[in-house]
């Protein structure tokens, strides 16, 4: 390869890596270095989604395949792209098996190749890069090989910039549906606890049992407005990141739950870097949990790894359904609640891994990859 060669693909490099261009801008640079590279005409990012090409970058300022200007696509070179999904090379139009190709005649183009942009696994459009004459010359390898690059560059920008919309449009609607539940809901919530309460205290033993049934169910309704506010506001975010006790965190969180009819036993206890809050959050879901689920005289367990943590409980054995459903499921109906999503979210938020175990004999929440931290005060 070149010296020149290694230029253009440093300069890929280094515009791939600054983030104070937007991404139309980036995409601009990148149509241009390739058509320095290749030393052609023009250079143009075409959109063929639906049905038409709509130029969405070039090269090209004013005039016919500038930004903006939209086009016959049966009438294009791009076409075979959209249709093969592959790499089209045409070095000489008039000397190839294309000299009768309607895209000679219509766009005059001699010269041309291009390679399809894929989105999500879709075509979104083409790359490409042409000329009004013939080339000197076959394209060589490395020229492929660069065309090929750059769709593969300009794929995952469109792609996850698709993606990070996405993401901010689902943070809006939550963050509108936990202002929602954090007036419309809760306070008359809060209101409907608070007389109940006042009830129970002067109501005879029929009428306090079903009244305690009525508290109950709107402490569980306030533990899920909880937990659902938690996802909307924070959803996978961690903060700052401190050396954490997992033996403190566990008790604190056990002692906010506090299971009736569980015991909780803490062996191998570690310290590992993470956000405080969050993980007294994955704590007190998981504790929970086993409070909601597992019945009476019940065991918890939480043991530091050589590589995390478990928490591990002798309850009953969790539906194989619901264990495939943790770590990497959909949420759905074979889902315990908002409280595993939780789990999961503070363990993608730190970058963990996350596994389920279960047999009728015990239920083992496992979480790994947590990183280098300390055991009995010794780096491990």
């Amino acid at each position: 390869m070149s010296a020149d060669a290694d230029d253009y693909f440093r300069d890929l490099y280094e515009l791939g890596a600054d983030r104070s261009l937007a991404l139309d801008e980036k995409i601009e640079q990148a149509i241009t270095i390739g058509r320095d590279r290749l030393g052609l005409a023009y250079g143009v990012l075409s959109y063929t989604a639906e049905g038409e090409y709509n130029v969405v970058g070039s090269t090209v300022e004013t005039g016919d395949y500038a930004v903006g200007t939209v086009h016959n696509l049966d009438e294009t070179w791009c076409r075979h792209v959209v249709k093969d999904r592959e790499m089209l090379i045409v070095s000489d139009a008039d000397a190839s098996e294309y000299a009768d190709d309607i895209a000679a005649e219509a766009t005059g183009l001699q010269c041309y190749i291009g390679a399809p942009i894929l989105v999500d696994g879709e075509t979104y459009g083409t790359l490409c890069y042409s000329d009004d004459s013939p080339r000197k010359g076959e394209f060589e390898d490395q020229e492929q090989q660069f065309v090929e690059l750059l769709t593969q560059w300009i794929s995952y920008e469109i792609e996850r910039h698709k993606h990070y919309q996405t993401v901010e449009a689902q943070n809006e609607r939550l963050n509108e549906f936990a202002g929602v539940l954090a007036h419309d809901i809760r306070n008359p919530l809060t209101a409907a606890i608070g007389y109940t309460e006042y009830a129970l205290e002067s109501a005879p033993d029929a009428v306090a049992t079903h009244l305690q049934t009525v508290l109950d169910s709107l402490d569980r309704i306030e533990t899920l407005i909880t937990n659902t506010l938690s996802l909307a506001r924070n959803g996978a975010d961690v903060g700052e990141r401190e050396p954490v006790d997992i033996a403190t965190i566990a008790r604190d969180a056990w002692d906010i739950v506090s299971p009736p009819s569980a015991t909780l036993t803490i062996s191998d206890s570690r310290t590992i870097m993470a956000d405080r809050s969050r993980l007294q959050q994955l704590f007190e879901n998981l504790f929970r949990n086993v409070k909601e689920h597992c019945g009476e005289d019940v065991t918890v367990t939480v043991r530091g790894t050589e590589t995390g943590f478990e928490v591990s409980n002798d309850g009953p054995e969790l539906p194989e359904p619901i264990a495939k459903s943790v770590f990497g499921g959909s949420f759905g109906q074979n889902r315990v609640g908002l409280g595993l999503l939780i789990v999961e979210r503070v363990v993608s938020g730190h970058g963990w891994e996350g596994d389920v175990e279960t047999t009728p004999e015990e239920t083992k929440f496992i979480f790994s990859d947590i990183g280098t931290a300390t055991k009995a005060g010794k780096t491990v």
